[in-house]
């Protein structure tokens, strides 16, 4: 048999998809594992994209996207950043958000550079680090300082090699958030060894008790080394749309553009007149979907917390709670592999995000309150067998 490449037959599969896949079938399963909204796509959107498709806009477009999106994506991104974008030059409309997060890496990442990231991590960025040639440092953050760098502990993971800085926030999985001081950190690091930084910005709009999403790209000189990656997936419940975008200086992003024509040409078309239907639209519909996460955090951190052994800190952002079970005493690989198979309830191993994640467990509370008290239920029977 020809040769395969081995850096892409080493790449490890998910294992957020591992237990997915195991779940599947089990209709009788509490399932918390996958990321995804359980609303359906508001029908205005549908509609967009229905109405392009027989107006006729099904062909070839500009590789960045529909001009019409990247303007409203402009000003989108003055109204909630006060950032100023140029939506001929420094704005692409990619296939998600994962897609963006690629290209920028392929843009930047020389055979050897380093890629800093937080660990726990979402799981695809040492991954695409990797695919491209890159080193993965793990920048270990702690739950004792909400999940974030400090500077200490990122100054210590930077070395000559270091070229890119990813930033996820509000984070997957641990529901972290940058405050201002925070992020004013991360700049003034970032621009003392000339670093770029990769802004992972998708649950922006999903954040609870007051807290306020602020892009490190809208501080004074960060805008200029300064990467935004977004998406429609999570904010409008259109993850199968497969629409992102990304924010970039001009220099940067005309070689992403031309990446992108060689990778996938443009983002499917009638999915950016959705999207762009999205962004018109009376902005109530994410408000309401947050209420319900809203409501849906309280009662799983809540249960959570009443678990002997288990401790929630509430997130602050995204859908998911990240719950601190090293009292159990089991590691997490074993802890989910028993629970599917002793009270069949999915969830995801904190070391789907790295070995840092160990000891912990993600829920995702995209799911109902009906499913979330029943997962609770099952979740404190499996802990209460452990003491027996």
């Amino acid at each position: 048999m020809p040769k395969i490449s081995r850096r892409a037959s080493q790449t490890p599969s998910s294992k957020i998809r591992r237990v997915f896949n195991k779940s599947l079938g089990h209709d009788d399963w509490v399932k918390f594992t996958v990321g995804e909204p359980d609303f359906d796509t508001d029908q205005t959107i549908i509609e967009a994209a229905y109405q392009a498709a027989l107006m006729g806009n099904t062909h070839y477009v500009h590789n960045a996207g529909i001009f019409p999106l990247r303007q409203q994506l402009a000003k989108k991104f003055y109204e909630d950043q006060h950032l100023t974008v140029n939506p001929e030059t420094e704005l692409m409309v990619t296939n998600g958000g994962t897609e963006a997060i690629y290209l920028a890496l392929q843009a930047i990442v020389e055979p050897g550079d380093e890629v800093i990231m937080p660990g726990p991590q979402w799981t695809p960025y040492p991954m695409l680090t990797t695919l491209n040639h890159g080193k993965a440092v793990i920048c270990k953050v702690h739950e004792k300082d909400g999940f974030q760098y400090t500077e200490e502990n990122l100054r210590r993971s930077i070395t000559p090699n270091s070229r890119i800085l990813i930033l996820n926030s509000p984070c997957n999985p641990t529901g972290g958030m940058a405050g201002r001081s925070t992020l004013e950190m991360v700049a003034k690091v970032a621009k003392e060894f000339d670093l770029w930084v990769l802004s992972d910005e998708v649950y922006e709009k999903l954040v609870y008790d007051g807290n306020e999403h602020i892009s490190i790209a809208s501080l004074p000189e960060m805008k200029e080394r300064t990467i935004i990656i977004n998406s429609f997936s999570k904010s409008y419940a259109m993850t199968g749309w497969r629409v992102g975008f990304m924010m970039a200086p001009a220099a940067l992003m005309q070689v992403m553009v031309k990446l992108h024509e060689l990778e996938t040409s443009c983002c499917n078309v009638p999915a950016q007149y959705a999207a762009l239907a999205a962004l018109n639209m009376d902005q109530v519909v994410t408000g309401r979907m947050l209420e319900q996460y809203a409501k849906r955090r309280e009662i799983l951190v809540k249960g959570l917390n009443r678990i002997s052994g288990v401790s929630c800190v509430p997130p602050k952002g995204t859908f998911y709670a990240f719950a601190n079970v090293k009292e159990l005493g089991v590691p997490s690989d074993e802890l989910v592999e028993r629970m599917m198979d002793e009270v069949g309830l999915a969830v995801v191993p904190g070391t789907a995000f790295g070995e840092d994640g160990e000891g912990f467990l993600r829920f995702s509370f995209a799911v109902s309150e009906k499913t979330i008290e029943e997962g609770l239920e099952r979740f404190e029977t499996f802990v209460k067998s452990l003491r027996q």
